[in-house]
């Protein structure tokens, strides 16, 4: 009996390890079909909703102080980056040819958050070479949302298979990721920033080994699992706790919202897609069905808690049957007893 009850009890414990052996995709390629995000669509209200933006490599705000050299140092520059003093760079022979427009790159995303995404869009952007394309949304915490996205390649006017890598980012993240592409695009780069674009040869080669295994250029991706790279269709699912809402005693509070960045430049991650050497053109569709349960978040803490005082407490409760065991008196010996003392006297 103890051991079939043993045995039971194993086959719940190692159960979930092998769930996850099969069945499980792994980070990087999509999840289910782009039907996954159908649904009656919606008509964008664009900077109320949802908002555009990108990054190129003929302007980068991270040569702003380049204005401020003198005409030597000027003229020893000359790099891939623009001042962000400069007008716009319509005129530039880089700039020939890309689809962003310059209110894209050329305007920091605004402080203002976004109307709460509760619809369903759809929406195609195009994204130059060697560039970031991102879309803007606030994500509602009484929604669960799938994002879709087929990723072609733009040659001429033909469409041709291509791959490259998708983010979900909060603002925070996508700070940091954008960062990351201004000083990997600067004319003014130190050896620390033109390691953060070196090959993983090279970052072995030239660093110690207690540093060659340290992700140094800081940015990630949201919960650091939602990076899809060198693909070309991607579903991800993301159902949120509540708000992303930060309070710090130094920054104060600081709500985030959510980029889903297309990204056509070889970044500082070692696996993603290279440089297209094209226009990349990204299907975007966006879906949300309203969540009819939502746990607080302090339900998961009492869930861990009420599961391993049961575990403390089990070998106790045991331990106190097994040593009571025994002790208890047999009444129905004593009420045997009674009768015959009776007789004899």
């Amino acid at each position: 009996m103890h051991q079939r009850k043993a045995a039971f009890l194993l086959v719940i414990f190692f159960a979930p390890f092998f769930s996850h052996a099969h069945g499980v995709e792994p980070i990087g390629s999509a999840s289910a079909a782009i039907d996954d995000c159908g649904g009656d669509l919606s008509p964008i209200a664009w900077n109320e909703t949802i908002s555009r933006h990108a990054e190129v490599p003929y302007y980068n705000s991270w040569d702003w102080w380049d204005d401020f050299g003198d005409g030597e140092d000027e003229g020893k520059r000359g790099g891939k980056g623009r001042s962000a003093a400069q007008d716009s760079p319509d005129s530039d022979d880089d700039a020939s040819g890309a689809p962003e427009e310059p209110y894209m790159y050329m305007n920091y995303h605004s402080e203002v958050a976004l109307d709460k995404f509760e619809s369903n869009i759809a929406t195609t952007i195009k994204v130059g070479n060697d560039s970031i394309g991102a879309i803007r949304v606030n994500l509602s915490s009484t929604h669960r949302t799938t994002i879709c996205v087929e990723i072609q390649g733009l040659v001429g006017d033909q469409l041709v298979p291509a791959e490259a890598d998708v983010y979900l980012m909060t603002t925070n993240n996508y700070e940091s990721y954008t960062g990351s592409y201004q000083r990997m695009h600067s004319s003014d780069a130190d050896r620390w920033f033109r390691q953060e674009s070196s090959s993983s040869e090279e970052f072995v080669a030239e660093s110690s080994p207690e540093w060659a295994a340290f992700e140094w250029t800081g940015w990630k991706s949201y919960r650091d699992v939602h990076a899809y790279e060198s693909t070309d269709s991607v579903v991800m699912s993301v159902a949120l706790d509540g708000p992303e809402v930060y309070s710090s005693l130094f920054s104060g509070t600081v709500y985030e919202e959510f980029f889903i960045v297309i990204d056509t430049w070889d970044n500082s991650r070692r696996g993603d897609a290279p440089v297209q050497d094209k226009v990349v053109v990204a299907d975007i569709s966006i879906s949300t069905v309203e969540r009819s349960i939502i746990l607080p978040n302090w339900t998961v803490s009492l869930a861990f808690l009420v599961f391993f005082m049961a575990i403390i407490l089990a070998p106790l409760l045991v331990n106190k049957r097994y040593m009571g065991a025994g002790l208890e008196p047999n009444l129905s010996e004593e009420q045997q007893l009674m009768p015959s003392l009776q007789q004899n006297v």
